[in-house]
């Protein structure tokens, strides 16, 4: 019915753990800020900067083709 205390304890001292060790990241990345070198773009971040470019192109070939509405009747096409 009770959470055993065993269990409760575990779970803090591996919370503490985490912690301890993202502090420890932080302070070092801190310190060796200018050792640090920007890694290059994965398959997904290429993906996401393609679909990101091709709707800004085609927001502006529509912003440049002069129409104002992007829902036309068919007859007006």
């Amino acid at each position: 019915m009770y959470e055993h205390p065993y269990l409760a304890y575990k779970v803090t001292q591996h919370d503490q753990e985490q912690l301890q060790r993202a502090a420890e990241r932080r302070r070092f990345l801190r310190e060796h800020a200018d050792q640090l070198v920007p890694r290059g773009a994965g398959p997904l971040r290429r993906l996401w900067e393609r679909m990101l470019r091709g709707s800004a192109a085609r927001r502006s070939e529509a912003t440049r083709s002069g129409r104002s509405a992007v829902c036309e009747p068919a007859s007006a096409r």
